[in-house]
């Protein structure tokens, strides 16, 4: 049965950069919302709050995906309530568990320093700054998801914690 895990977390707190790693060694499809939010920039017809529709189109192509057997890792920040309802939806629709880990820099000295010297790797986005992620309104959770910290950890740490705790 496919598997549809949803990564959240803060920006710079290390979602994307998981997310890539877990997708090479599962072979899952990676949906990543940053490069969805600027393809549609790009036609410089959107709006500059896309609100959820990028999630939306996300959640869409997740569940066809998933209809295919395809597992699917799904990278966003998910901070709202309502973002996260959209992707237990899918679950529901395709009748398989959601698996969400929420991802986390509990040092907030190591955070801001991965936000004020990042680069990125999606051509033309505009990364938030330190003002913009401290201030984001992050809803608490329903329920407990998997949580890794990455702060003071390696990545491949990180990834073997993801895999662990997806059975793999």
């Amino acid at each position: 049965m496919a598997k549809l895990i949803v990564l959240a977390g803060l920006p710079a707190s290390g979602k994307s950069t998981i997310a890539r790693e877990l997708a090479a060694r599962t072979g899952a499809m990676w949906l990543r919302v940053d490069s969805m939010d600027q393809a549609i920039w790009a036609s410089n017809t959107a709006p500059a709050d896309l609100r959820d529709w990028t999630y939306r189109a996300a959640q869409a192509v997740a569940g066809d995906n998933l209809a295919l057997g395809r597992d699917i890792i799904a990278d966003c920040v998910n901070d709202w309530q309502g973002a996260r309802d959209g992707w237990d939806d899918v679950g529901r629709r395709m009748g398989i568990e959601v698996v969400w880990i929420a991802i986390t820099c509990s040092d907030v000295a190591e955070h801001r320093r991965r936000v004020e010297t990042r680069t990125g790797d999606v051509p033309g986005l505009t990364l938030p700054d330190w003002d913009a992620v401290s201030a984001r309104d992050f809803h608490h959770w329903k329920s407990a998801p998997i949580t890794i910290d990455t702060a003071n950890r390696s990545l491949t740490d990180c990834v073997t914690a993801a895999l662990r705790a997806l059975g793999d």
